[in-house]
């Protein structure tokens, strides 16, 4: 299947690629399609693929003793990934589930693996979105624990404006760790 020109460009920026692994990546992509609502990764599966998501926004989560705990939004030109099941190929401690129809394009973990073994330009993109994703997640954890309600939304805005257009609130509301009374509060006062 042709290779995404958004995932191309993409690994672009980040090092050079050659004919030879865009030719090889092109032939280990399947084209994944989740309908909204639908969960692509459940609790306790294992998180077999790498998601290059092209349409579509899904969100991950997992089970509380008393209610849902929404952990993060995944869009458009995003990768998507269960981390800890992906990468140590072991079950999934949380659940990814589909906001909006979506459309991407998949990786298994042993295609990306020997991709990865057989093509330097991928390890070192590999390697970065690694760190680029390592950062975003610290970035996301210090916003939750350092800052007040207000500032946690105010930083949701600013930094992933798009996400609040098209999220349901009660996903939002969860993901701030908050509940719809205060969320409701907070968008009334800015």
């Amino acid at each position: 299947m042709p290779v995404s020109p958004q995932m191309i460009n993409l690994f672009s920026r980040i090092h050079p690629l050659t004919e030879e692994f865009i030719h090889d990546l092109s032939m280990e992509l399947e084209v994944i399609h989740i309908p909204k609502k639908k969960q692509w990764v459940s609790y306790g599966e294992i998180c077999r693929y790498a998601l290059f998501l092209e349409e579509g926004l899904l969100y991950s989560s997992y089970e509380e003793t008393k209610y849902t705990a929404t952990t993060w939004f995944m869009k458009e030109n995003e990768f998507v990934i269960s981390v800890e099941s992906f990468l140590r190929q072991k079950p999934s401690k949380e659940t990814i589930t589909a906001i909006e129809d979506c459309m991407a394009v998949g990786l298994k973990y042993e295609n990306m693996k020997q991709l990865i073994q057989d093509h330097a330009c991928f390890q070192k993109v590999y390697t970065s979105l690694i760190e680029h994703y390592y950062i975003l997640s610290e970035e996301r954890a210090f916003n939750l624990r350092k800052r007040e309600a207000t500032d946690r939304y105010r930083f949701l805005l600013e930094c992933h404006g798009e996400i609040v257009q098209r999220v349901p609130l009660h996903l939002i509301a969860s993901y701030l760790c908050i509940n719809m009374e205060t969320l409701s509060r907070i968008r009334r006062k800015i």
